[in-house]
């Protein structure tokens, strides 16, 4: 697991390394910003396991960080609207040490319209944009937030529950908004997805603002 697609220059030596000495020395990139080392045979699976986590990183996550992903925000990209790597990793630190997830989730933040990230196909998406603040046309790094969005056999886009989000209050949003699927999903094999589809965005934002968040 690769958090967000970040690494460093270290990490990325090491994992050629591991890929050449314990597998077939290939590395394959999957669309949730992870790697994939192949061909390692069961005997090797152990020493490759600890090898990795030796470098910090890991071969497990949560259903949270499983399916986080960004863009590259505005510290790399000149369209972006916020820095998204940045947020994500605060939603999902947030997140995941409040909330425990169960089902398959996708959370992907991206930074403008472009939507890199695709947002819109995401179960829970974030889109950059600039916040209004105070009376002088100020603005700060925010987002909008959609909800129920689906590719292949669940193919549709996800509907706006929440506007002009500040960034600093993402990462609360997104935990109301999955304490609000815990509490009202049909049945514990309910994925959020399908939660989220049984409601419009305004009913949906109504749930999560009726649930207590963490402090």
């Amino acid at each position: 697991v690769v958090p967000l697609g970040k690494m460093s220059c270290d990490q990325m030596r090491a994992v050629a390394k591991i890929a050449a000495d314990l597998g077939d020395g290939d590395i394959r990139l999957t669309v949730w910003q992870n790697l994939l080392i192949s061909g390692v045979p069961d005997e090797n699976v152990r020493v490759a396991i600890a090898a990795i986590e030796a470098i910090g990183l890991s071969v497990k996550a949560s259903q949270i960080r499983a399916g986080l992903i960004a863009c590259t925000g505005n510290a790399g990209c000149k369209f972006a609207a916020s820095d998204t790597k940045r947020h994500a990793a605060e939603i999902g630190d947030w997140c995941e040490s409040r909330v425990t997830i169960d089902t398959p989730l996708n959370i992907h933040v991206t930074g403008c319209h472009h939507s890199c990230a695709q947002h819109y196909i995401s179960d829970i998406g974030l889109i950059a944009a600039r916040v209004p603040v105070g009376e002088a046309d100020e603005s700060v790094e925010g987002y909008h937030l959609f909800a129920g969005g689906g590719f292949g056999p669940d193919a549709d886009l996800g509907r706006e529950v929440y506007r002009d989000i500040k960034a600093e209050d993402a990462p609360k949003t997104v935990e109301k908004l999955l304490k609000a699927y815990l509490a009202h999903r049909a049945s514990p094999e309910e994925t959020f997805l399908a939660f989220a589809r049984r409601y419009d965005g305004d009913m949906l934002r109504k749930l999560a603002d009726a649930t207590e968040v963490s402090t």
